[in-house]
């Protein structure tokens, strides 16, 4: 069984299709010591027009062990 992609909307040329269509750019971890949690962040590109797409794709929050 496969898992379900989830569907983006290209805001330049509305273009849509599953996160695989879309080309991965960047990926980005950040950890927020004042928010005590961590921010995972890719940017896509649409393959018809090119135009970048940012997303926040997880954000975890606890206790952070040091």
């Amino acid at each position: 069984m496969n898992p379900v992609k989830p569907l983006y909307t290209c805001s330049g040329c509305h273009w849509s299709g599953d996160e695989a269509r879309f080309v991965t750019k960047i990926l980005s971890i950040m950890y927020r010591p004042r928010h005590e949690n961590i921010q995972a962040f890719k940017q896509i590109k649409c393959p018809k027009c090119q135009s970048l797409v940012t997303i926040i794709f997880e954000t975890l929050s606890g206790t952070t062990v040091k």
